[in-house]
């Protein structure tokens, strides 16, 4: 009996030190997924509110990604695949969406949502292409594609 409560607060100090500080998830119905593949991929966020959603994939290596939501039904999602990107997303108010999705090499793409109803896409290509987004207020629309 010993034992088992031993190996029982044992992963619970190794489960709130692992996660103390990367990721909090401090709201209700809120949910984070993450999937790193590669080497030296770093993510970063906090959600705070109700039912906030991000998703993120980073498989090459040297990616960074960091995601701030506040608010409520927001969402984000977020690809990366080869090397060297980074992608920084902050959300604030309700119902906005972010999608960020980028292939080759060495993209950055920067948004910023503040209100409620916007909705945003950045789809980059090649290497080397930079985004960077600020909606504020209500039903604000931008999509961009480069190669």
């Amino acid at each position: 009996m010993k034992l088992r409560s031993l190996l029982i607060a044992g992963t619970a100090a190794v489960s709130v030190t692992l996660g103390a500080g990367l990721t909090p998830a401090q709201a209700g119905g809120s949910s984070f997924f993450v999937e790193q593949r590669g080497a030296y991929n770093e993510f970063g966020g906090s959600q705070y509110g109700q039912r906030n959603r991000m998703t993120l994939h980073q498989y090459g290596y040297g990616n960074t990604s960091l995601h701030n939501q506040q608010g409520w039904r927001n969402r984000a999602v977020v690809g990366q695949q080869g090397r060297g990107h980074y992608a920084d997303s902050y959300q604030r108010g309700g119902r906005n969406i972010t999608g960020i999705a980028q292939f080759g090499a060495h993209q950055r793409a920067t948004t910023t949502q503040r209100g409620s109803g916007n909705a945003l896409a950045v789809i980059q290509g090649g290497r080397g292409n930079k985004a960077n987004v600020v909606q504020s207020g209500r039903g604000n629309v931008t999509v961009i594609v480069q190669d």
